[in-house]
């Protein structure tokens, strides 16, 4: 097993926000197979972020290509892994209940078990933060929390049925000889801070969208020496003052990442005289 400085990648997923920064970050690196349920054309057509300042996914031209793939379908995602160098996984599904678990468990299953037959060993995985969950047992209340402290991802729909696709693919790495960086975001926004929010504050877990898609590339580049065990979950925050999640450094320390934004403006007040 090594670093994969180069060849193909495939991501699932690649019509939501995080798989298109993850894109832009890797298009210039790697030859992608961008894969979604709907057509990543009409996607991006549509023109309709997910929310405010979000990225909309990107139709590259050759040698990049783009498939349609239900990651609940085993055979799709096989084919749509063959001949992949490494596999990025961002599908979801947040509301809907069979769905979630069709998309956010299942779905997971399926591009471990095709890594495994296939001979990948690569994969990136994303999930939403399973540590402030709003229940009595989550972290909200400390500080300097380590990426490694137990998942609490509590009843929620969304983070029950990711942390469940988590917890099968870690089980891959660990028994098959995998190397899986997990990848947890919590809320995005974009860097500029206009002037009418500066002051506002922010919460304790957020992204800028610059900061999102940059660490693919590192977790694709890392040696294996990186890795301290078979799956490793990082915090992918930007730098915040709170001192809460992400603070440990070990983006810095295994994948020679760091996030370049702070939001300062939403923090920092001005000083008169």
């Amino acid at each position: 097993m090594a670093a994969v400085p180069g060849g193909k990648v495939a991501i699932f997923g690649a019509g939501g926000p995080v798989a298109a920064m993850a894109a832009r970050a890797l298009k210039e690196h790697y030859t992608l197979r961008l894969t979604d349920l709907r057509p990543l054309e009409e996607i991006a057509a549509a023109g309709k972020p997910q929310s405010p300042g979000a990225p909309l996914p990107e139709v590259l031209p050759p040698p990049h290509e783009t498939r349609q793939v239900d990651v609940a379908e085993y055979a799709q995602v096989l084919e749509a892994a063959r001949g992949m160098d490494a596999l990025v996984n961002c599908t979801v599904v947040r509301p809907h209940l069979v769905p979630a678990f069709q998309v956010n468990m299942l779905g997971a299953y399926h591009v471990a078990k095709a890594a495994v037959e296939l001979g990948i060993t690569r994969i990136i995985h994303t999930a939403p933060q399973l540590v402030i969950l709003g229940h009595g047992a989550d972290y909200l209340h400390d500080f300097q929390v380590p990426e490694d402290v137990p998942p609490r991802p509590g009843s929620e729909l969304y983070s029950l049925s990711k942390f469940l696709g988590g917890e099968i693919t870690r089980v891959f790495a660990e028994r098959h000889g995998l190397e899986v960086v997990e990848f947890a975001y919590c809320g995005f926004r974009p860097a500029a801070v206009s002037n009418e929010e500066a002051g506002g504050g922010l919460f304790c877990f957020m992204t800028a969208w610059e900061d999102t898609g940059e660490p693919f590339l590192h977790a694709l580049r890392a040696p294996s020496s990186a890795f301290e065990r078979p799956y490793e979950r990082f915090h992918i925050t930007s730098r915040l003052p709170h001192g809460k999640f992400g603070a440990s450094g070990k983006a810095q320390r295994l994948l020679g990442w760091s996030p370049k934004h702070d939001f300062a403006p939403l923090w920092l007040r001005a000083t008169e005289g």
